[in-house]
């Protein structure tokens, strides 16, 4: 579900308004809470950028130990949670 910030250009108040889709938003007339206007500003606040996932299975033994030995705990139980999907597949 999209969120999208905004500040109101009349009493400078800001907020956020969840829509179920980007095409809710676009047919939406969004109004300040506090004073009811419709002169608002787009705020960027956040933005979520996923990371690639990297595919473990395909790694040599010494990237792996690689891995083991950096000590980051989600990319070992990355590394693991992949190799052991693998095995119980076969």
């Amino acid at each position: 579900m999209p969120q999208y910030d905004f500040r109101c250009k009349i009493c400078g108040g800001r907020f956020s308004l969840h829509f179920k889709s980007v095409a809710n938003y676009a047919a939406a007339t969004p109004r300040c809470p506090a004073c009811d206007s419709v002169d608002l500003a787009r705020v960027i606040s956040g933005v979520a950028i996923p990371q690639a996932q990297r595919d473990y299975r395909k790694m040599s033994s010494g990237e792996m130990l690689s891995v083991l030995e950096a000590g980051e705990k989600k990319q070992v139980d990355d590394m693991f949670r992949q190799v052991n999907s693998t095995a119980n597949d076969g």
